[in-house]
């Protein structure tokens, strides 16, 4: 059984226990091993599935018109019965596990799993487009011939003899259908879930060497096959069954954790129910591709989940930490990737009954994960409708080249464009605005939105006509190295890239331990330095809430032009400079619904950070997911209100503060000088 480097997840044969006992300059030659490109395919097989992936974000909006207004009790789609979409989840698991092992060690099958809209291509479709430009540094399949299947079964034909068989999950116990995910990829098998519609089709090609049907039953005693105590529920025997066997046996990926939603959506349709959105069907893939372990499972201890709400309180979460625990354990003390995200629009959360915001969450798991070692890189579910696919071909597009950091504007630029007095002293006439555009530090929405004319993406046609500070996690190009190699590629002298939260991949620094935080800082840290980052536009410390004064202290080795995090997760006072790098903070008022409404919300900042608490006229606005058009608008407005005369102060009166929206880099080079100017405190603690 080979062993992945964490960093690359790549065919590599060393773990991050070798690794991390070598030098910085064999470290470096791992990195760009396990990165480099395949040989671009001489052919590539391609299947539209589009028709069995339900956009559930186009589906609401139709339906009630809004993307929040389904339940489970919404009638399925037009022409479909829960049935039908029984049978394409089915279809899907299917061909994405088929595709995780077809793809392992070339790139030799795609899914189109987003539809056409309006004559414009898909997501997948997309970047298929991309990678065909000829004489681009993104264009690896430029001459690669493309072959069309005509259905599913094309696919098992053409492929049934590079598996080994299939193993088939239980509906009655889902969480056995991550459990066979991650058998899939130890053992080379295809899944099914046992009573399938496909699963005659299947079998006459693949047959059956493993069933996990009926195996987990609510009144064990012992988990299978062991002397182990059961836990008192099928749900969490199933996983600690699974670590037993697969993660403590050090078969399967102990660095590639995939935290997805369960087979649940199966137990809804075949109930004549719907999910509440995306089904985690097409993002599989990739961890099978990568031999990792897959669950699901409540990071809370105090309730018990909703999809299993009889078992021992606390069940969940210990099998969760068990989880952690063992994969701790193999990985001597490396970092451990973390793909999929908390599936709160489906479970353990207030969104269907539980006693937890999804942000709770999403904090409580990320922390956890942290607490292991672990940063989330993957993603999944939907993003505004659209699941991630693919990425086990993705993984071998062409990285991009090395890139140079940009260098803060010069004294003479900046009095050039009026931003300083001809003294060298900041304006005091104008108020500086950063648009940082998130939150792309997962792989799933630079994917789907950027990717995506629906969405106004990259494709935008006012991408240039503002500055944005595009908050990317430069480490993607372990996992879509030609998707980054495209967005470096086609970016205008607009485009500016800083480090998303919280580094290299999501996770809260405050929650490593030492020796995990000086590897933390050795990956991001070369990453930064490899593709041109030195601002981190985002640094999210979750549950940990404001960060440690030595770890903030760390982060500016490695970004030291400047540093942005949450305002109730910065220390006073803010903004300062932190061993002579810029700090502030991102206020909680996202700009959001119209440029009109987004401009407005701007001035509220300003008149509270400014006016009320007399910090200086620096705003940082973060805009998650928002559109280049949307953002080139609220800074028209901006201008335009203030001309109009339309701002007023904390009194009443008239006010003009001179917004003026510039890039990363000016932003924080006059934030500097502002607070040199100013003689500020400056933590050094």
């Amino acid at each position: 059984m080979k062993r992945h480097l964490s960093l690359a997840t790549g065919h590599s044969p060393f773990t991050l226990r070798h690794y991390f006992i070598l030098s910085p300059f064999t470290f470096i030659l791992l990195w760009l091993s396990a990165c480099a490109p395949a040989d671009p395919p001489a052919q590539l097989y391609l299947l539209d599935v589009s028709d069995l992936a339900l956009n559930h974000t186009e589906y609401c909006i139709g339906l009630t018109g809004s993307a929040d207004g389904c339940d489970e009790t919404s009638p399925p789609p037009a022409g479909k019965t829960h049935a039908d979409l029984l049978r394409d989840y089915d279809t899907l698991i299917f061909l994405t596990s088929l595709q995780g092992i077809v793809n392992r060690d070339a790139p030799r099958l795609y899914l189109l799993g987003d539809h056409r809209r309006g004559g414009a291509p898909g997501v997948d479709e997309f970047w298929l487009n991309v990678y065909r430009e000829p004489e681009r540094p993104y264009g690896w399949l430029a001459d690669t011939k493309i072959i069309e299947l005509e259905s599913w079964t094309d696919a098992l034909d053409l492929f049934a003899a590079d598996l080994n068989g299939s193993v088939v999950w239980d509906p009655a116990v889902p969480a056995t259908l991550n459990v066979a995910t991650t058998i899939a990829g130890v053992e080379n098998l295809a899944v099914l879930r046992d009573g399938s519609d496909i699963a005659a089709e299947v079998t006459a090609r693949l047959p059956v060497r493993q069933s996990l049907a009926g195996l987990f039953r609510p009144d064990a005693a012992t988990l299978p096959g062991s002397d182990t105590p059961s836990s008192g529920s099928p749900k969490t025997d199933a996983y600690l069954w699974a670590a037993e066997n697969y993660l403590d046996t050090g078969q399967a990926n102990a660095q590639f954790l995939a935290y997805l939603l369960d087979g649940w959506p199966a137990h809804q349709y075949a109930a004549g129910r719907m999910t509440r959105g995306g089904v985690y069907a097409l993002e599989r893939d990739y961890v099978i591709q990568q031999r990792g372990f897959a669950f699901d499972l409540s990071p809370w201890p105090n309730e018990r989940p909703n999809d299993d709400p009889h078992q021992p309180r606390g069940a969940d979460a210990a099998a969760f930490q068990r989880i952690l625990d063992s994969a701790q354990a193999q990985a001597a003390g490396g970092l451990i990737k973390i793909w999929g995200f908390i599936p709160w629009y489906q479970k353990y959360s207030t969104h269907v009954g539980g006693e937890h915001l999804p942000t709770a969450g999403e904090w409580e798991s990320t922390w956890r994960f942290s607490q292991a070692g672990g940063y989330l890189q993957g993603g999944g579910g939907d993003a505004f409708g659209v699941a991630m696919a693919n990425v086990s071909f993705h993984k071998f597009g062409p990285p991009p080249a090395h890139r140079a950091a940009p260098a803060p504007p010069t004294e003479d630029d900046l009095i050039a464009a009026g931003y300083l007095l001809p003294t060298g002293q900041v304006n005091p006439e104008r108020t500086f605005v950063m648009f940082y555009a998130g939150d792309y530090d997962l792989a799933h929405p630079v994917l789907a939105l950027l990717g995506s004319y629906a969405t106004a993406g990259w494709p935008d046609a006012h991408r240039g006509d503002v500055p944005l500070a595009w908050g990317f996690n430069p480490a993607l190009t372990e996992d879509i190295p030609a998707v980054m190699n495209y967005l470096y590629a086609t970016a205008t002298p607009q485009d500016y890239f800083v480090a998303a939260n919280s580094g290299a991949g999501y996770l809260n620094p405050d929650a490593l331990s030492q020796t995990a935080l000086l590897r933390w800082l050795w990956r991001s840290g070369w990453a930064y330095r490899n593709y041109g980052y030195n601002i981190q536009g985002f640094l999210l410390n979750g549950n940990g809430a404001q960060i440690s004064q030595r770890r903030l202290d760390a982060f500016t080795l490695i970004a030291p032009l400047g540093i942005l995090s949450l305002e109730n997760q910065t220390d006073e006072p803010w903004p300062r400079l932190q061993r002579g790098t810029p700090v502030s903070a991102i206020p909680a008022e996202s700009p959001a619904g119209t440029p009109d409404l987004a401009a407005d919300s701007i001035h509220t900042v300003y008149r509270r950070a400014v006016l009320e608490e007399g910090r200086p006229p620096f705003l940082a606005i973060r805009a998650a997911f928002q559109s280049p058009t949307f953002l080139w608008g609220t800074a028209n407005q901006l201008a335009k209100f203030e001309a109009e005369g339309r701002f007023t102060d904390l009194a009443g009166r008239p006010v003009h503060p001179g917004y003026t929206v510039v890039d990363p880099y000016t932003f924080f080079e006059l934030l500097r000088r502002q607070l040199n100017e100013q003689l500020p405190i400056t933590n050094e603690q």
